[in-house]
C-alpha cells in the first residue's frame, strides 16, 4: 500500500511539473542530481532527465517590479563572476613563448626587446592582458613639403590648383600620437627669469644685451613672435618666474591660435630640498601640483602636464599612474607625459594607461646633433607610440656651430683678457668635421630652396627663410631624427632663428651626411 501511494504522489507532482505555465528566467538553472528518477504518469520509469536547460518560471513581461529586480540582480551576479573567471583563466595561462611578462622583464631585458625590429610592441601589451589600443586621429591636413626631397615643394605640386600655394606645416605626421604640436617645433622657458642664465630683472644696458642677456620685455616679444607664427607649444616647470610671465602672456599677448601649455611634476627628492619641506608622495600629491600650475598660469586646464623621473616614488609607479590619470579625469591636463623615465618605466606606466582608456603621450630627454646618447630612445618611444620631446637641442651650443676650433668665441663679446670662449679647443678639434659638414649643408639648404621657389610666379611664392643657420641645421636635424625639438627661446633673435626652421626639411641623403660626420667625431 505505502508503495501505490508514493508512486502516486510522485505521478502528481510530475504532472504538476509538466502542465506549469512557460517562461524562461536567463541565467538560472537547475540541476537535477545524477541519481533522480522523474516518473511519466503514464509510463513506468524509463529516463533520466538532466536539467542543461534554463529552469522555466513564467514571462518576464508578467512579473512584478520587484521580480525584474531581483532578476536583473542575479544576471549582474552571474555577469561579474563569470568575467572574473574568464580573467583568472587567461591570467593564468601562458603565452605561445617563454617571454615573460613586463613586470617580470629588467630593464636591460625591455631595452633590448624596444631596440629589435622585429619586436611588436602591441603584442607585449597583450602579454600584460591590456586591452587593445588604438589612437585616435584626425583627419590628415595634407601640407606641400616633403620630406624625401628635403622640405621645400616639389615641381609637381605647385601645380596642385587643390592645395593653397604656401607651405603647410600644420600637418598631422604619420609618427605622432593623438596629442599633435603644431610644426612640429616647440620651445621652452627652462631659462626664463633664471639670472644664471642671463635674465635681468629691470633694463638692459647696451653692453648687457650683447652680452646676451634678456629681460622680462624681450620673454614677451619672443613669445608673441612665435605664437603668431605657428609655434604654439610651450612647455615649463614649476617655477615662479616661468609661470608667472606665462600668465601674463597668455592674457596679453595675441595668438595665431591657441596656445598649447605644458608644466611638470618636478622630482619629489629635489623638490623637498628646494622647498625644504617633506618629500611629495601618493596619487594626490600628483593632481594637487597639476591644479596648482593651472593656476599660477591662469588656465582651466593644460595640454600638457609632465612627470619627472623620480627615481623612486613613495607610493610606487601605481600612485604615479592613478594620479596622472586623475589629473585627465579631474580635467587639470588633456594629456600626460614623462621627463627623462626609462624605456621600461615608460612601457609599465603606458601598459597602466592603456587599462584605463588613456595614455602616455610624450617623454621629454635632452639629444642634440653632438649629444646622441639618447637615439635609441626616440626608436623606444615611437615604439609605444609615445612622441619623444627633445631638449637641450643645442647642447649648450655647442651643436649650434657657431663656436669652431678657429673661432672658440663665436663671434661674441670677450670677457676679457685670455678668454677662449666656453668651450676648450681640444674639445671643438675634435668636432671640426661635424661643424665642416653642418655649414655646407647650410649652403646646400640655401640654394635647393632658392632653386625651388624660382618655380613660382612672381609673387606667389611662399615665405620660406633664404638664410639658413648652422644653427638652424642642428635644429631640424633633431626633427628629421625623429624627435620634436623644445628649443630655448629668450629673445626675438632667438624666436627668429627657431621660425627660420619653417618650411623646409633636411633630405635623408642631408641627414646621413651628419650621421657619418658624427660617427667620425666620436659623436
Amino acid at each position: 500500500m505505502k508503495k501505490t501511494s508514493t508512486s502516486l504522489i510522485t505521478s502528481a507532482a510530475a504532472v504538476a511539473v509538466l502542465t506549469m505555465p512557460t517562461i524562461v528566467v536567463v541565467g538560472l538553472s537547475l540541476h537535477v542530481p545524477s541519481s533522480s528518477v522523474i516518473y511519466h504518469p503514464t509510463t513506468i520509469p524509463t529516463t533520466t532527465i538532466r536539467s542543461n536547460t534554463a529552469l522555466r518560471l513564467g514571462d518576464r513581461d508578467d512579473m512584478s517590479d520587484y521580480g525584474k529586480e531581483r532578476v536583473n540582480s542575479e544576471l549582474d551576479s552571474l555577469i561579474s563572476k563569470r568575467d572574473a573567471i574568464k580573467k583568472n583563466i587567461i591570467a593564468n595561462t601562458k603565452p605561445d613563448d617563454d617571454t615573460p611578462p613586463l613586470e617580470e622583464m629588467s630593464d636591460d631585458d625591455i631595452a633590448k626587446m624596444l631596440s629589435s625590429d622585429e619586436t611588436d610592441i602591441d603584442d607585449l601589451f597583450a602579454r600584460d592582458y591590456m586591452p587593445s589600443f588604438a589612437t585616435k586621429r584626425g583627419p590628415s591636413r595634407s601640407g606641400l613639403s616633403s620630406g624625401d626631397s628635403g622640405g621645400v615643394l616639389d615641381g609637381d605640386e605647385v601645380e596642385d590648383e587643390d592645395r593653397a600655394l604656401f607651405v603647410d606645416w600644420t600637418e598631422d605626421y604619420e609618427d605622432e600620437n593623438e596629442f599633435h604640436i603644431p610644426n612640429r617645433i616647440g620651445f621652452t622657458t627652462a631659462e626664463w627669469g633664471d639670472k644664471k642664465k642671463g635674465f635681468v630683472a629691470g633694463k638692459l644696458k647696451k653692453k648687457e644685451r650683447k652680452a646676451g642677456k634678456f629681460n622680462k620685455s624681450d620673454l614677451k616679444k619672443a613669445y608673441e613672435k612665435l605664437q603668431q607664427n605657428g609655434i604654439s607649444f610651450v612647455e615649463t616647470s614649476e617655477s615662479s618666474f616661468a609661470e608667472a610671465f606665462l600668465n601674463k602672456f597668455i592674457n596679453e599677448c595675441e595668438h595665431g591660435d591657441r596656445p598649447l601649455v605644458a608644466s611638470t611634476f618636478a622630482n619629489p627628492w629635489k623638490h623637498a630640498l628646494k622647498t625644504k619641506s617633506l618629500p611629495r608622495r601618493g596619487s594626490k600629491a600628483v593632481v594637487a601640483a597639476a591644479e596648482e600650475c593651472c593656476e599660477r598660469m591662469g588656465v582651466s586646464s593644460m595640454s600638457l602636464f609632465q612627470v619627472q623621473n623620480p627615481y623612486f616614488y613613495i607610493g610606487g609607479s601605481s600612485a604615479l599612474a592613478e594620479g596622472m590619470l586623475d589629473v585627465i579625469s579631474d580635467d587639470h591636463s588633456r594629456y600626460v607625459g614623462c621627463i627623462n623615465m626609462s624605456a621600461s618605466k615608460l612601457m609599465k606606466l603606458q601598459r597602466k594607461l592603456r587599462a584605463q582608456g588613456e595614455f602616455i603621450a610624450t617623454n621629454q630627454f635632452d639629444f642634440s646633433l653632438t649629444n646622441r646618447k639618447s637615439l635609441a630612445m626616440i626608436d623606444a618611444c615611437k615604439k609605444m607610440d609615445i612622441i619623444p620631446l627633445c631638449t637641450n637641442v643645442l647642447d649648450g651650443g655647442l651643436a649650434s656651430g657657431k663656436y669652431t676650433s678657429v673661432n672658440p668665441t663665436g663671434g661674441e663679446v670677450s670677457k676679457g683678457e685670455g678668454d677662449t670662449g666656453p668651450y676648450s679647443v681640444r674639445t671643438l678639434e675634435k668636432l671640426d668635421t661635424l661643424f665642416k659638414v653642418q655649414d655646407s649643408l647650410r649652403d646646400k639648404v640655401n640654394s635647393r630652396i632658392g632653386d625651388k621657389l624660382l618655380k613660382y610666379e612672381s609673387g606667389q611664392a611662399p615665405k620660406i627663410n633664404r638664410d639658413i643657420t648652422t644653427t638652424q641645421i642642428a635644429i631640424n636635424y633633431v626633427r628629421a631624427k625623429g624627435g620634436v625639438p623644445m628649443v630655448p627661446v629668450n629673445n626675438v633673435k632667438m624666436a627668429n632663428e627657431v621660425l627660420g626652421c619653417l618650411g623646409w626639411d633636411l633630405s635623408e641623403e642631408e641627414v646621413l651626411e651628419l650621421d657619418k660626420a658624427c660617427k667620425t667625431c666620436g659623436v
